[in-house]
């Protein structure tokens, strides 16, 4: 039995120097794909055109189009539909093994494994009532005005260690509830995904209408996470590689828009 491992070693070493992307790796890929046959993942419930919860045991949108095009062949996906922060706090205890699209910061590299290719561009914007439009340079135009964000929300950029220090910005349970608060007075401005508020604005029509202001706050890509206790972290190259190669043809992209026609769609067929 010795002898038979020494000569797969061997040989595995011999063709990694001859072809290091092929028989070693895919030998590496199917033995993590057989360790984890089942992906466990999880998302923002609400976060439309890339996720949102679909009832209470699946998730719809870009993020989930595209991890069906990412994840490893043979490899069962079973989607975990919680609060975000929830989702967070569970990955990070490892009973989640993936959190798709979501922005690399410091303290969540923590405890998740990134992969090396974006899963989507994610520009971030201020959103503000169309009737409130105000001036917007730089970040310390906000200074003087009443702000939201949405629980476990991270934009990068800066802007995350900028707003505590400099900003009067409360968070709110998700973007409705931070829409909600905008349409009402309560806030001057929101911030979010342009993607995401749009639509948010395209499948709920506010009374006094909602703009995004042209200056970006971020525009750090999102990726996809593998929680470091998880038996899957091992698939975190192979889907990198994967990511990589959908993005080269611009499929997330294309994904975005197709998700966003179809909440526009949906939004003018819906009585108004």
């Amino acid at each position: 039995m010795r002898t038979f491992f020494s000569r797969m070693l061997s040989a595995c070493l011999l063709a990694l120097a001859l072809h290091p992307s092929s028989v070693c790796l895919g030998a590496a890929a199917q033995d993590v794909a057989a360790r984890c046959r089942t992906l466990t993942y999880s998302t923002n419930p609400n976060y439309p055109p890339y996720d949102w919860a679909t009832g209470e045991d699946a998730f719809d949108g870009a993020s989930i189009e595209l991890l069906t095009m990412a994840a490893p062949p043979g490899v069962a996906l079973r989607p975990i539909v919680l609060p975000w922060v929830r989702a967070q706090a569970q990955t990070k205890a490892g009973e989640i093994d993936l959190l798709v699209s979501l922005r690399i910061t410091s303290e969540r590299a923590r405890y998740l494994v990134f992969t090396s290719h974006r899963a989507f561009p994610n520009p971030i914007v201020v959103f503000v009532r169309k009737d409130r439009v105000f001036p917007f340079q730089s970040l310390a135009d906000l200074k003087d005005k009443r702000g939201g964000i949405s629980s476990g929300d991270t934009f990068g950029g800066g802007f995350d260690e900028y707003w505590p220090r400099e900003l009067n910005i409360e968070e709110a349970p998700d973007m409705e509830n931070n829409f909600k608060k905008l349409d009402a007075g309560r806030i001057d401005y929101f911030v979010t995904s342009r993607y995401v508020g749009e639509a948010y604005a395209a499948s709920h029509p506010s009374r006094h209408g909602i703009v995004s202001l042209s200056l970006p706050v971020s525009e750090q890509d999102i990726h996809f996470g593998f929680s470091r206790s998880s038996p899957c972290v091992g698939m975190v190259e192979e889907m990198g590689r994967r990511l990589k190669e959908l993005d080269s043809k611009g499929i997330p992209e294309q994904l975005l828009r197709k998700h966003l026609r179809r909440i526009q769609e949906h939004a003018v067929m819906m009585p108004r």
